[in-house]
């Protein structure tokens, strides 16, 4: 037998919540009493779109949109031993590292950088020196596909792989965040197809220290940052790979041997 959630007179008879807020109680208490109902009522997004209803999308950059499917030979998205910024190319992807700020009076440089500590096989990590920034900060991104013709209107299907890793060591930063895009959450600047009020990137914060880490994220344990909900990242639909830098202080960051992480063998 279901419960009514209101208030009971004299054991008698219950009136329901919300017909008192609707005629008895001032509104300013309704919210109180409302507030008690089941937290079953609220609801968490299910997808990407769902978690930004107001997103206004170009339809006709939608229709340009094309996948590159990964076939899982190439894991290794970048150990930058070439010594250059291109990215490597490899698994159908095809891109050039790129930076992104939040358009204050910041700076940031990125270069190749050869240390005796590199934890990988080579000698060469990525090197990014920067700070003075006033909003979110700054960072690196990895469009994985964007140079793949007709560009830049691709994405990546990693849905072959289980997830991301890199090497990474930093002064000046006590956490770093990494991020995924997707095409609905990608400006046409980014190759993406959103005009305004887009959904967020989902993301993953992970501590920095100035030794080196490996950090390993399954796919699953990226979260939605606006409502705290996992399982938003669909590896089908991966735009670019961004590393936030996010603080107003100077910091320097080194990385190494960012990869996709394999699946287990069956």
């Amino acid at each position: 037998m279901q419960k009514t959630l209101g208030l009971k007179f004299r054991g008698k008879f219950t009136i329901p919540a919300i017909q008192i807020c609707l005629f008895i109680v001032p509104p300013i208490l309704c919210v109180s009493l409302l507030i008690l109902l089941p937290a079953g009522c609220s609801k968490q997004p299910k997808s990407l779109e769902e978690s930004a209803p107001d997103a206004v999308y170009d339809t006709r950059a939608q229709s340009k949109v094309f996948p590159v499917v990964a076939t899982g030979y190439q894991p290794m998205i970048d150990d930058l031993e070439d010594g250059d910024l291109k990215g490597l190319k490899a698994d159908g992807r095809n891109w050039n590292w790129e930076q992104f700020d939040d358009a204050s009076d910041g700076v940031q440089f990125m270069t190749v950088q050869k240390v005796e500590d590199a934890p990988g096989k080579g000698k060469n990590v990525l090197y990014l020196k920067g700070g003075n920034w006033k909003y979110k900060g700054a960072g690196i991104r990895a469009q994985l596909v964007s140079r793949t013709p007709p560009q830049p209107f691709g994405y990546y299907d990693a849905s072959v792989y289980a997830g991301i890793q890199f090497w990474i060591k930093a002064i000046g930063l006590d956490r770093g965040k990494l991020a995924v895009s997707a095409p609905e959450n990608s400006t046409s600047d980014e190759g993406g197809y959103c005009i305004e009020n887009c959904a967020d990137h989902v993301e993953f914060t992970f501590p920095l220290t100035p030794e080196w880490q490996l950090i390993s994220i399954p796919f699953d344990a990226f979260v939605l940052p606006s409502s705290n909900t996992a399982g938003l990242l669909d590896p089908s639909r991966m735009k670019g790979i961004h590393l936030w830098a996010e603080t107003s202080g100077d910091y320097e960051v080194w990385l190494d041997d960012l990869a996709f992480i394999t699946q287990p063998k069956e």
